[in-house]
């Protein structure tokens, strides 16, 4: 997971250095650059679609945990969303060229991942009897967390 992060972002530095640096380049070198470009596109899409697949994977093997293992299944809900966070950091980077999509998707990805942290508060606060209440709280804003993040890497 960290290569993937390392290669996009250092693709997605590279990227717009080449674009800059080639301007006056032949076609043929102004092809390769887009093709560095699409390249680029599909190694950010990728490492999108391995966080979303770890993140899944998390929750579906967390997701029947009882009160007794409440510490295992806090520990990997908020591993899982710092992985996303990370991500999605890497995209807030370069989003100041993005389309106004770009930025309303960001927003709802803030908006899922605050709701989600005021509802893992309430799972840490929860007792046995509340436990299943707060758990499904957490389900549904975690829910919300992916279709944001989702929507964020379309």
């Amino acid at each position: 997971m960290k290569n993937y992060r390392s290669l996009s972002l250092a693709l997605s530095i590279l990227s717009p250095a080449a674009l800059v640096l080639c301007g006056g380049c032949s076609k043929s070198t102004n092809d390769k650059v887009a093709d560095a470009v699409q390249d680029t596109t599909t190694a950010v899409k990728s490492a999108a679609i391995d966080v979303k697949d770890d993140a899944v994977a998390t929750w579906n093997s967390i997701k029947d945990y009882t009160f007794d293992k409440r510490s295992e299944f806090s520990t990997s809900i908020k591993g899982s969303v710092q992985k996303m966070d990370d991500k999605v950091s890497d995209l807030k980077a370069k989003s100041s060229t993005d389309s106004p999509e770009k930025t309303k998707a960001l927003q709802a990805y803030d908006d899922a991942r605050a709701e989600l942290k005021v509802k893992l508060t309430d799972l840490g606060n929860a007792t046995e009897a509340t436990w299943a209440d707060a758990k499904a709280g957490v389900s549904k804003a975690w829910d919300k967390v992916e279709s944001a993040y989702a929507d964020l890497t379309k």
